[in-house]
């Protein structure tokens, strides 16, 4: 496995890390082609990151669930330009909670 990260979300959001030399990326149209990109990074075995807006990853969220089980790749949910969504528990936090088993307050 290789250390290749990828970036699903807007266009905006895209560009941005495409200038900062992620060149896998997928900008999706509607959850059915959100789905389709997120399912196929990660079946790629060169893929051990998946960068996806929280946007995008509320329309697919059984998805990001099934997909997190495995070890790889990992997904990371970030905000758009638009911002957080208020309603969101942090994707680090989760991660943290997942990886050591309790919550950590103050985090």
């Amino acid at each position: 496995m290789t250390d290749k990260i990828a970036i699903i979300g807007d266009v905006d959001t895209v560009v941005g890390f495409r200038l900062a030399g992620i060149l896998k990326s997928n900008t999706p149209s509607d959850a059915a082609s959100t789905r389709r990109a997120l399912l196929d990074l990660s079946r790629d075995s060169s893929v051990s990151i998946i960068i996806i807006t929280e946007r995008y990853a509320e329309m697919i969220r059984e998805n990001i669930e099934e997909v997190s089980q495995r070890p790889y790749p990992v997904i990371v949910e970030i905000p758009d330009k638009s911002g957080h969504l208020a309603e969101k528990e942090s994707p680090l936090r989760r991660l943290v909670k997942r990886a050591i088993g309790v919550e950590l307050e103050g985090f």
